[in-house]
């Protein structure tokens, strides 16, 4: 278990790049457009735009876990 600041937080945001479907809503990994991999949950919609999400995250320095955060949006910072 490896807790990486998020690319384009300002190092305000970490993510735990092992985490899995444990880690996240029970039907989040259902269907055939979703993959979990490296902690970080993708959606492909019909069109083929992808949606990305870091699945298990808190801010740097802290303990606890503030949810997900889209990876989607700090990609484009």
């Amino acid at each position: 278990m490896a807790w990486v600041t998020v690319p384009g937080s300002n190092n305000i945001w970490e993510y735990e790049n092992t985490a899995t479907v444990a880690n996240t809503y029970p039907d989040s990994a259902d269907g055939a457009n979703v993959t979990i991999s490296n902690g970080i949950r993708t959606f492909t919609f019909a069109d083929g735009n992808a949606q990305q999400i870091y699945i298990r995250c808190r801010k740097a320095g802290e303990t606890t876990e503030r949810g997900e955060l889209s990876k989607t949006y700090y990609d484009a910072q």
